[in-house]
Formats: structure tokens, C-alpha cells, sequence
């Protein structure tokens, strides 16, 4: 009786012992073979990334470093305003540069021969400052010869001049980044050549101009 009890139990043992280790067993390929999915799946994804096809969904990734290069893109505005009293003729002109002072396209304008010099040089900005808006820029420096309207402007001052009210809403506007700084006559030599240029106009409308012209090249960098 003794001695069948032992065998039972060894019998016991051994199965215990067999069952273990087939559990085992069982547990470290299971483990083996997520690995292998795990890595598999890693592998899929990174080609895909390196063909440019989309890993999920279909979506391809956004290349935000593209998005932010182009929105942030800083131009250069200079503009001027012209009077010539004998011809009773009033006009505005200005360029549109890179950050680095390279041409891009530049514009002038037949204006009221009414307008006072000061006038003219107010229309220059804002005119100036719609035209860029209009290309769809988001972050723009004008430049003026003009101390004075600059600093009314920049002065935030409460003014009752309805242009410089224009001035301001557009450099407030949450559209874009712009503002506006000084810079002397000689600096501004291109923009007075093209506001001079806008008294041969024969239209009112705002004339976009592609290339310098020919007295304005030894100006520009």
C-alpha cells in the first residue's frame, strides 16, 4: 500500500515536472514571436517613411519644417511718396525685397494731385503695405524716408488722420508680422525713383512693376 503511494506520487511528480517545462516552453516562443511582429512592423514602417509613403491611415506626414520656413519668410518694403507742384502731379511708389535687399517685384501709383507732400508719403505706406498683404506675406518690414509719419505711427498716439488709423490696423493686423522703420533718402533711392515714375501714368490704378527699371539698377545690391 505504501509502496503504490510512492509510485503515485513520483508518477505525479513527473507529469508536474513534463507539464512545467512544456509551459515554459510555450511562454518563451510566444515571446519570441512577438519580438519578431514587433520588429517586423518597425521594419514595414520605416520603409515606408523612406519611400515617402504614409505609415497610418493614408495621411501623409506634414513636413512642418517646410511650413515654417516659407510662412515666416521676412520681406523688406520700401516705398515713397512724390509732389511736383509745377505739373500739379502726385504719385507713390516702393519695391518689394528679400531679407537680404534682392529685388522681388516693385509698384507705383498715380495719386489725387491735390494731396499734400506729407500725403503722399502716408499713401506710399499704406498703399505699399495692402499691395504686400495682398501677395500674401506673413512677416514685412517697411521702410520710410519720412521721420515724422514714422514715429506718429509708431507713437500709438490717438489720431484723428483717417490713413494713419489705415497704417496701424494693417501693422495690428493678426494676418501677418509688420512694421515699419526709418531709414534715410539715400537709402530709399529705388522707392523715389519708382513714385517718380508714377507721374507718367495715365491710370489711377496701381501699376505692379516685374523688373528695375534701368535707373534704379546701380541702386539695388
Amino acid at each position: 500500500m505504501n509502496g503504490g503511494s510512492r509510485n503515485n506520487e513520483n508518477d505525479s511528480k513527473a507529469e508536474e515536472g513534463s507539464g512545467g517545462w512544456a509551459s515554459t516552453f510555450l511562454k518563451i516562443a510566444g515571446a519570441v514571436a512577438a519580438t519578431a511582429a514587433v520588429a517586423s512592423t518597425i521594419y514595414n514602417v520605416a520603409k515606408q517613411a523612406e519611400a515617402g509613403a504614409a505609415p497610418f491611415g493614408g495621411q501623409q506626414p506634414l513636413h512642418n519644417h517646410h511650413y515654417h520656413q516659407e510662412e515666416e519668410e521676412e520681406v523688406i518694403l520700401k516705398v515713397d511718396g512724390s509732389l511736383l507742384r509745377g505739373s500739379n502731379s502726385a504719385g507713390c511708389g516702393g519695391f518689394l525685397s528679400s531679407a537680404s535687399e534682392k529685388w522681388i517685384c516693385g509698384f507705383a501709383q498715380r495719386l489725387n494731385p491735390d494731396l499734400r507732400e506729407d500725403e503722399t508719403e502716408k499713401e506710399a505706406i499704406f498703399r505699399g503695405l495692402v499691395w504686400v498683404k495682398e501677395k500674401g506675406k506673413k512677416k514685412v518690414v517697411v521702410k520710410t524716408d519720412n521721420r515724422g509719419i514714422e514715429n506718429l505711427v509708431n507713437s500709438g498716439r490717438r489720431c484723428n488722420d483717417s490713413v494713419i488709423c489705415e497704417i496701424r490696423d494693417l501693422l495690428n493686423s493678426d494676418e501677418w508680422e509688420a512694421s515699419l522703420s526709418w531709414i534715410s533718402g539715400v537709402e530709399n533711392a529705388v522707392a523715389d525713383r519708382l513714385a517718380h515714375k508714377a507721374h507718367s501714368q495715365i491710370s489711377y490704378d496701381l501699376e505692379e512693376i516685374k523688373d528695375p527699371p534701368q535707373n534704379c539698377l546701380m541702386h539695388l545690391k
